[in-house]
């Protein structure tokens, strides 16, 4: 399941990025590869420090952390002007908003990922281990469905009501992730390997 939603929210994120900053934002492509640059150069290096982060705190309590801090970054990019005044006011989310939330969000959920991998190599049974049908592929199964739901989510949200798109994306995107947070509270001690 957390695998599932790790990459449901990043997929809704970064597939959105395109047409939202262009309808939103009026961005080129440029911009919007830019803004894919600079995030894929803070990537490994964040999950590096993870990586050493793991050495001296268990992996339930870096999920704990991560999941909060992507929580923050995607209640960055809620337009709560638009939930209740209309689309793009002045109080409205900003590209320098956007662009914090998306960075805070987009690196603190792919390096979770690198978490959830950890914690999952600790807690699946060997006999899932071995073969064709092993964890590996299903976690690529997994991984594949959650794209194609992100996928499939942005382009109904989209028919919706392209103007209010990035609350109708990312208002379930903290849910989602909430949700997440309550699970790995709720089974900490069970995590604890």
């Amino acid at each position: 399941g957390l695998l599932f939603a790790k990459v449901f929210v990043i997929e809704t994120l970064v597939s959105c990025t395109s047409s939202l900053s262009k309808n939103r934002y009026g961005w080129k492509i440029q911009q919007v590869g830019l803004l894919g640059l600079v995030n894929g150069m803070f990537v490994i290096p964040l999950s590096i420090m993870v990586g050493k982060a793991s050495m001296m705190y268990q992996d339930r309590f870096l999920m704990l952390w991560l999941l909060s801090i992507g929580i923050v970054g995607l209640s960055l990019l809620i337009d709560y002007y638009d939930l209740f005044n209309g689309v793009n006011h002045f109080h409205s989310v900003g590209p320098g908003q956007y662009v914090t939330g998306y960075f805070v969000t987009y690196v603190s959920i792919q390096s979770f990922e690198g978490v959830i991998g950890s914690a999952l190599s600790k807690v699946i049974p060997t006999a899932l281990a071995t073969g064709t049908f092993n964890s590996g592929l299903l976690a690529t199964l997994v991984d594949t469905f959650g794209r194609f739901c992100g996928d499939m989510f942005i382009s109904l949200m989209g028919c919706i009501n392209i103007e209010q798109l990035m609350n109708l994306l990312f208002i379930p995107g903290v849910l989602i992730l909430c949700t997440c947070l309550f699970i790995v509270r709720k089974y900490y001690d069970l995590l604890a390997v």
